[in-house]
């Protein structure tokens, strides 16, 4: 039998979700009078009201008609004044009803006629207002007095609910000197000021920024207004008031600031404005020419001139500004580091750290993000800046790019001397046509010296690579940079933890490279960054001879030769690389059958402890252990743990 089900079958938690996507209007011509349940709804849910243009006044009555018994339940208005066949409709629902629980108000286009003044009493007293805006086209005037009014009431409310104000009419702000500030929870400001040129200049807005103490966002519309009658011809220059840098306002919570200009204006005035958002992130400018008349600011196109107007942050400057802490606290002492995070939209990192010589030391780890060397500037107010180090005296792990372009080496001693892991990237050089033609006759070979040579050195300014013991090469190292690699390794002279991308480990010139063959003898750990490519079987025996130290190896991909741990090669040279040892440990991810082998003991390795990375080591106290002993035939097996993604040894 078929099961009908009906809207009045819904459960009340669902027309509840039904209504809260439905306005005022919707919900009362659909659901009143529907039935009992449902009128019972309507007594409860959050109304909000809608009004567009294409509405009528039959509709706005038997909206406002329904309201009678739920104008309290209203928490959201957005109302255009002018309708299809009326006006003043705003004035028309605040004289009829009192909406105590309003949360957002939004007015659009009011009528020059409308009576505002039950409109702005109610607002006086909407103790749970958190947004209220005005849209006023240039061309609909509305009556001063109520601009004034509306601008008073708004900017000048002590509400604590009210977070945001958009107040788009033309109003010249000539009284808000007799402001002493505004709403103190404001967090977002939008304004238009308004006014001939007689009256109001760019330099009007420092009136403004006098008040937003706490304004984050922030949004002005700055007009001058040219009466067609006026000769223009005389407006040739912007006079800026008597200014002084001491008395210029600071808006230190101003994150973003957008800026719309239909006036005359110069880099001067826009540079002044934008001096007092010291915490700015996001700036956008509008710049409108409306007579042919007017000057136009040509420096504006300049990218130089908004350079100036945006000034690269002056270490020495920071550094000088707290000579008198240095002064006063004895063996107190600051750095400031800057490097560029992003080449390619040139962020930004700075970091200010103190030192104070004392018996309680900071335990704190700074966390820092990799530093590209090229871009690298550092100050002291120490006389020396040999002690860098001290500074970063609990810091152990480093991520370092090193870039092309050489760093501008101001120092004598590396940075960063406690460094113990040490992660390097290295950019892909793009192969010109000169470049590969020198390739193929053999003369790149020396360029690649030098160029390695000089990236070996310029790691050695920044980190004191004696103390490197675990050494990393980002996966995006490039297999044709192994010339540095290799000038690296010889430099971290007591290394015992490699992690290279699985095509360098591969690579004849490094594996079979004769300067590296002392480094690899006293390697303990090695781990290959996955890459889809195959271990070949006639590998393994050259592996293990090559470092005859490990202890671990990681070797990660996205597919393996089953034969690299089966292959007769590679059993036989471990047995020979171990002959003194009795036991082999494998670790793999999860317990696993292994066809053939004897004498299997398994247990949990909660204890071992790795010498990698620290966000590696939550993964590999997961693995489990298992000891293969050996016996009169060996150790007695042909698969030594074949994974899906890894295979870890652990030889003892």
């Amino acid at each position: 039998m078929d099961v009908y089900t009906h809207f009045e079958d819904l459960s009340n938690e669902i027309l509840f979700e039904i209504f809260d996507y439905l306005h005022a209007f919707e919900i009362f011509t659909s659901f009143t009078l529907l039935n009992r349940r449902i009128s019972s709804i309507l007594q409860s849910i959050p109304f909000r009201i809608v009004i567009l243009k294409k509405h009528c006044r039959r509709q706005i009555d038997f909206l406002s008609s329904h309201l009678t018994f739920h104008d309290h339940q209203v928490i959201s208005i957005k109302t255009f004044d002018t309708i299809r066949d009326d006006s003043s409709i705003i004035s028309l629902l605040f004289n009829r009803h009192n909406f105590i629980n309003l949360k957002s108000c939004s007015f659009f286009t009011i009528n020059s006629l409308t009576r505002l003044e039950n409109v702005i009493k109610q607002i006086k007293n909407l103790n749970q207002l958190i947004s209220f805006s005005i849209y006023q086209p240039n061309n609909k005037n509305l009556n001063e007095n109520y601009k004034y009014d509306l601008t008073r009431i708004i900017l000048l409310n002590k509400l604590s609910s009210l977070r945001s104000v958009v107040l788009k009419y033309p109003y010249d702000y000539l009284d808000i000197s007799n402001y002493t500030s505004i709403a103190s929870n404001l967090i977002s400001l939008k304004l238009w000021i308004s006014g001939s040129p007689s009256t109001v200049s760019v330099y009007s807005i420092l009136s403004i920024l006098r008040l937003c103490h706490r304004i984050q966002y922030l949004s002005i519309i700055m007009e001058q207004k040219i009466d067609e009658s006026e000769n223009n011809d005389i407006i040739v220059s912007i006079e800026a008031p008597p200014m002084n840098d001491n008395d210029r306002p600071i808006l230190s919570q101003v994150i973003s600031f957008e800026l719309s200009i239909i006036a005359m204006c110069d880099n001067h005035s826009i540079g002044y404005i934008l001096r007092c958002m010291p915490n700015l992130k996001y700036f956008y400018f509008h710049l409108l020419v409306r007579s042919a008349e007017w000057p136009f600011p040509d420096e504006l196109l300049n990218g130089y001139v908004w350079q100036q107007i945006f000034p690269i942050l002056n270490l020495d400057i920071i550094i000088k500004s707290f000579e008198y802490f240095v002064r006063k606290y004895s063996n107190w002492h600051m750095i400031i580091d800057r490097w560029t995070l992003d080449c390619q939209y040139e962020e930004e990192f700075v970091m200010l750290r103190t030192l104070n010589y004392h018996k309680h030391k900071s335990t704190i780890t700074p966390d820092i993000p990799c530093i590209y060397c090229g871009s690298f500037d550092t100050r002291s107010t120490t006389a020396m800046i040999d002690d860098h180090y001290s500074f970063y005296s609990n810091m152990r792990n480093l991520k370092i790019v090193m870039t092309e372009k050489r760093p501008n080496i101001t120092w004598s001693s590396p940075l960063f001397q406690q460094i113990t892991y040490l992660l390097v990237e290295m950019p892909i050089i793009n192969s010109s046509w000169w470049n590969n033609l020198f390739n193929i006759v053999n003369f790149r070979e020396t360029n690649d010296n030098n160029r390695a040579q000089h990236i070996a050195i310029d790691l050695s300014n920044f980190v004191y690579l004696s103390n490197v013991i675990h050494l990393e090469f980002r996966s995006t190292f490039p297999v044709s940079r192994w010339k540095d690699i290799q000038f690296i390794l010889q430099a971290c002279s007591n290394v015992i933890t490699l992690i290279i991308n699985t095509p360098l480990l591969l690579l004849s010139k490094l594996i079979d490279n004769s300067f590296l063959i002392r480094i690899f003898k006293q390697i303990k750990m090695v781990k290959s960054i996955t890459e889809n490519i195959f271990f070949p079987s006639n590998f393994a025996l050259k592996f293990v001879q090559r470092f005859p130290s490990l202890t671990d190896i990681e070797l990660q991909r996205n597919g393996y030769d089953p034969q690299f741990v089966e292959y007769k090669h590679a059993i036989e040279s471990i047995r020979c690389a171990y002959d003194e040892d009795s036991t082999i440990t494998l670790l793999v991810d999860h317990l696993t059958d292994y066809p053939g082998i004897l004498n299997i003991q398994i247990q949990h390795t909660n204890e071992y402890h790795s010498p990698i990375h620290n966000d590696e080591q939550g993964k590999l106290q997961l693995k489990r252990r298992v000891l293969l002993r050996r016996d009169q035939s060996g150790f007695g097996f042909n698969i030594v743990g074949k994974e899906d993604t890894f295979l870890i040894l652990n030889y003892i």
